[in-house]
């Protein structure tokens, strides 16, 4: 019966670790041959399983089963090591705190010590399944109650608040591990059991509370930065309607003057007298372009026109030359918010890149887009200048800013978004020429 249940524990240990690396397949980009490092690291782990005895007892062996997933998963995805460290810690946290509950609750219901338990032949096998059961349905609990999927993308976005859980649940670990030593004295004392059995379910509530509070200040931080978004885009559209609305003034005290001075205009060409009349038109041509404002317009959606509007300023200012026409079918299905959050962060971008080229001549951006009939995608593409520095991880530019919490989220964002309604986005940048392009493709509806 031992041995059976010693090749149980194997297996949901082995389940445990794949189910673990496999998990992040809908959180993180895969790196190439992805599903053969998959195949290795499942042998890997059941090997290591098998050939250590699930004890984890020796401090050598928790800490190689720590470097062995945080390995996996560098080799399997793209994370950054703030993000390996959570995971990896977690992992091998989870063994180590699941074990530390059953054994001394083994060697107290027996009235031995720790460390006869870890020995014997019979019960040892028996508690290690039950741990890895225990281990099973908490990491369940974890992933589905306690930290969704949906919930955890936006965690992992706050590098700060991976970074302070990562660094307290490693820090756990390795309290646990200094609390293991008093097995060594093999001495039957009832208190250390306790001690242990309670240090562990701490250390699960700690985790538990620390992984949903992190969660909970990533979101609001994703709150605080929306609403900070919308705000902006109110006061970008409060003065483009200021804009449109000194054009409308301008134009209507034209318009009062214009009958009059067509009247005029009748009048000579009644009389002949054609010279005269020719001169009042050129007056009439002169007092238009001196009176009435001109109104660019680089949409046909008010809002994207609105926020174009405003980059077209910051160009102005920052003598950056601006060219932009994109035209939005009736036919694409994105919602206001969506469609502000998308151009907003790529115009800000190329904004900020401009203003860090040398000389002022050559700071540029383009906006431009199309339709393709024959398959209904709409192509907006945005090119500016850039000095040519840059920072890629994961396939996206890094911020340049020095709190990168707040600032490193934006392209994100607009990946996920633009994912989200089905659709591609491509970015290059040629370093040599200087050139930073954004390339969306978006389905129209049928």
């Amino acid at each position: 019966m031992a041995n059976t249940l010693r090749f149980l524990a194997e297996c949901l240990f082995t389940f445990y670790s794949v189910t673990f690396l496999l998990y992040h397949k809908n959180t993180f980009p895969v790196r190439q041959g992805y599903w053969i490092y998959l195949m290795i690291a499942g042998f890997i782990n059941w090997s290591f399983g098998a050939i250590w005895g699930l004890s984890l007892s020796s401090h050598y062996g928790a800490l190689a089963l720590l470097g062995i997933i945080i390995l996996e998963l560098k080799l399997m995805y793209k994370m950054n090591p703030i993000q390996i460290l959570f995971e990896s810690s977690y992992f091998a946290a989870l063994l180590y705190w699941g074990r530390g509950i059953v054994l001394p609750a083994f060697a107290l219901c027996l009235e031995k010590s720790v460390q006869w338990v870890r020995h014997d032949e019979f019960y040892y096998p028996i508690a290690w399944f039950i741990s890895i059961c225990i281990i099973l349905v908490y990491n369940g609990f974890f992933r589905h109650v306690i930290a969704p999927q949906s919930q955890m993308e936006k965690f992992y976005r706050s590098k700060e608040q991976v970074r302070f859980v990562a660094v307290f649940q490693t820090g756990l670990l390795a309290y646990l591990l200094f609390v293991n030593l008093g097995r060594y004295y093999g001495v039957d004392l009832q208190w250390y059991k306790i001690t242990y059995i309670v240090s562990c379910v701490i250390c699960f509530a700690s985790q538990s509370l620390l992984t949903k509070r992190g969660i909970r200040m990533s979101t609001l931080l994703e709150f605080e930065l929306h609403n900070q978004f919308l705000q902006k885009q109110l006061r970008i559209q409060l003065r483009h309607y200021n804009a449109y609305q000194k054009y409308t003034e301008s134009f209507r005290a034209f318009k009062h003057d214009y009958k009059n001075m067509m009247a005029s205009v009748k009048s000579l060409l009644s009389a002949g007298e054609y010279h005269k009349a020719e001169r009042m038109l050129d007056t009439i041509h002169d007092t238009m372009q001196k009176q009435v404002m001109v109104h660019k317009t680089y949409s046909n959606q008010i809002i994207l026109d609105a926020i174009l509007q405003d980059v077209a300023n910051m160009c102005e200012e920052q003598e950056t030359h601006f060219s932009a026409m994109v035209y939005i079918p009736k036919a694409l299905n994105i919602s206001d918010i969506n469609g502000i959050r998308i151009f907003s962060n790529l115009t800000n971008n190329a904004v900020e890149a401009c203003a860090k080229v040398t000389p002022e001549s050559e700071r540029f951006i383009t906006i431009t887009s199309g339709t393709n009939t024959s398959n209904d995608w709409l192509k907006v593409e945005i090119s500016n200048s850039f000095n040519g520095e840059l920072n890629v991880r994961n396939g996206i530019p890094e911020s340049t800013k020095a709190n990168k919490d707040f600032h490193g989220i934006g392209l994100t964002i607009v990946t996920e978004i633009i994912e989200h309604l089905g659709g591609v986005i491509n970015i290059d940048a040629d370093q040599e020429k200087k050139v930073f392009t954004v390339t969306i493709l978006l389905p129209l509806s049928k």
